[in-house]
């Protein structure tokens, strides 16, 4: 057998190959990847207006199987006529998400009412015809909008504003899912749910955490930025549960001697407790503290609340640490020596550290140990949360969220001479919650 010792690599391109097959060839999936659009998955991006396969430098070919996977989706052609004939709701529901997804797109609207063993096309005449009829007939707190990363601002623009104007603020997006607790948690540190770093201070940065993500498998052009920041001497530390072989080695496919020879990935791969980060991020932060590594001018000068959290470290217990993290006093030095000596540091997340009650508090003690050491507010360093989908972030910024800004709010009720409702909106799981209990009678998905 043979067993693959990297990720990426030639598995990956002839991979990219198939899938090209699959939808008419390569020329016609290159021409799709080449248009003036983001990529449709990963938070990085795609090009945009320079065009597809180019990285906001404009490098080219910067394409990942992520990006292959949505376009050969949208490319496929349309369901076949007698799919649903052939499938009952019984059995679509027992379809893979992968089944579903490569059974063909959607070309027109689908009815299936109580008791229908099966959906049924129906013209979209009768279809807005339904919904305007059943929106007649239920009142505006009884529904809930869901918004998707994959629509655009301009479509999630229209949905959300119209929803208001219909009276609700029952309005989500797919982030409370994933990466709301690093929106929250970002909010409480510097006032943003954004970012504070851009994609060119990884490549200059020093020391990379990354914590609860699989870029190798979910984000897989930022594995050529750790190339180069490797290249340049700089740092990986892993932290992770799970050993992904991809974090390991990887090998980049659009670099020649990365595709050969493979790329080392983590320096230190840490494997804590499922649940652990907190305590293994106190731990570190603890040895910054006794060690005197920390820097005091920015503490008193730019953050509230540190006499608390010094306390709270001088405490705290190794038997605590090791215990709840499951990682070794000795292994948490090793980090914290690489933390204490780097001049640069960025600390990026994926959802293996919000995917959890206490997400915020885990986003909040990354914070905590990036301002011990003055790590925000300057270039090459500070925060980076990974979103799994790229425009996330745009449709919240948008007004596709419970609760619009209030100069949002006031302007679109200036510029359009109406009057929008203003009692809180429902969060995902309120709405989820309140279905289950039969108190919503319209929903609504985008994207």
């Amino acid at each position: 057998m043979n067993i693959p010792t990297s990720g990426g690599g030639w598995r990956a391109i002839g991979y990219t190959l198939e899938q090209a097959r699959r939808v008419g060839g390569l020329w016609r999936m290159f021409k799709a990847l080449k248009s003036r659009n983001a990529c449709k998955t990963c938070a990085l991006g795609m090009g945009g207006q320079l065009g597809g396969m180019v990285n906001e430098r404009g490098h080219f070919p910067a394409v990942c199987k992520k990006s292959v996977q949505a376009m050969m989706a949208d490319m496929q052609g349309a369901i076949r006529s007698n799919f649903f004939t052939r499938f009952s709701l019984d059995e679509l529901s027992a379809f893979s998400p992968r089944e579903l997804d490569s059974s063909g797109r959607l070309t027109q609207p689908l009815y299936a009412g109580p008791g229908d063993a099966n959906y049924h096309p129906i013209p979209w005449a009768e279809a807005i015809t339904r919904i305007a009829a059943k929106m007649k007939a239920t009142k505006p707190n009884d529904s809930f909008f869901y918004f998707s990363g994959r629509s655009s601002n301009e479509a999630s623009f229209l949905l959300q504003f119209f929803a208001r104007l219909w009276g609700t603020n029952n309005i989500n997006n797919c982030s409370y899912y994933c990466h709301q607790a690093s929106g929250v948690g970002l909010s409480s540190i510097y006032g943003s749910g954004t970012a504070s770093v851009v994609l060119d201070d990884v490549h200059r940065c020093d020391l990379f955490f990354l914590l609860g993500g699989n870029p190798a498998s979910n984000h897989p052009r930022l594995m050529h930025s750790l190339l180069r920041m490797k290249r340049r001497g700089g740092t990986v530390v892993v932290i992770n549960p799970l050993k992904e072989l991809g974090l390991v080695s990887f090998k980049v496919p659009s670099d020649v001697r990365s595709l050969l020879f493979g790329t080392d990935i983590a320096d230190e791969y840490i494997q804590p407790h499922i649940g652990g980060d907190s305590a293994l991020l106190a731990g570190i932060g603890k040895i910054i503290l006794d060690t005197g590594a920390i820097d005091r001018r920015f503490m008193a000068n730019h953050t509230d609340g540190w006499p608390a959290f010094e306390q709270f470290l001088q405490q705290l217990t190794w038997e605590e640490v090791e215990t709840q993290s499951g990682v070794s006093r000795k292994t948490i030095e090793r980090v914290a020596w690489h933390y204490a000596h780097a001049r640069k540091v960025i600390f990026s997340w994926a959802m293996g550290i919000t995917h959890h009650e206490h997400g915020v508090q885990n986003v909040q003690m990354i914070g905590n140990l990036a301002m011990m050491r003055g790590m925000l507010g300057k270039p090459n360093a500070g925060l980076l949360p990974l979103r799994g989908h790229s425009n996330v972030q745009g449709v919240g910024s948008v007004g596709a969220t419970p609760l619009l800004k209030g100069p949002v709010l006031e302007r679109l009720q200036q510029h359009f001479g109406v009057e929008l409702p203003t009692e809180p909106g429902m969060d995902t799981m309120a709405c989820m919650e309140r279905a289950s209990k039969g108190g919503i009678d319209l929903a609504w998905c985008l994207g």
